[in-house]
């Protein structure tokens, strides 16, 4: 069909719901992609370890702290990603039962608070990484903050998925 005869819902400017479902799906993508890299990180690293120290005998002092550091990273990557494909742990026997409007309140309820509560979490965190700033891991020497930084953009991840949950909710 020629671009003269489409009509104007066709060459309207995407909607912000749209944008937002766009921008949430490549965060996503970017989330889920970073959490698999980490497992083979993860995977190699550790195997490393143990060809270094059973094959060599010479041990690397590194690989556990770091892997525990990327073992936190992932856990906090990994949960953004399932949370905004709606595959989190939930207990629906209640919500069930109920009718659709009250079922949809309800939702909306939980992503509001879900979503006050992430942000809290991100504050938290964002202070931690500052007290803890000066101090640094004992075998790569790298900042312990390292530790926190996943739990602060974990949060912000997890806060800006319900929010979207709740923005799909106010046009459905």
């Amino acid at each position: 069909m020629p671009a003269s005869a489409m009509s104007a819902e066709a060459v309207a400017a995407p909607t912000a719901r749209s944008w937002l479902d766009r921008a949430e799906a490549g965060l996503g993508r970017i989330e889920e992609t970073l959490a698999i890299g980490l497992v083979v990180a993860i995977a190699v690293l550790v195997n490393l370890q143990v060809v270094a120290r059973y094959l060599f005998h010479a041990p690397f002092i590194w690989p556990e702290e770091v892997t525990k550091l990327m073992l936190v990273w992932l856990a906090f990557l990994a949960t953004a990603a399932v949370s905004r494909r709606g595959a989190d742990m939930a207990v629906t026997t209640f919500t069930d039962m109920m009718p659709p409007g009250l079922r949809r309140a309800v939702a909306v309820l939980r992503d509001v608070v879900l979503t006050g509560l992430y942000l809290l979490v991100a504050w938290e965190a964002r202070r931690l990484v500052e007290a803890l700033s000066g101090m640094t891991l004992v075998a790569t020497d790298w900042p312990v903050s390292l530790l926190v930084w996943p739990l602060l953009l974990g949060s912000l991840l997890l806060a800006l998925h319900a929010a979207a949950r709740l923005v799909r909710e106010a046009g459905a």
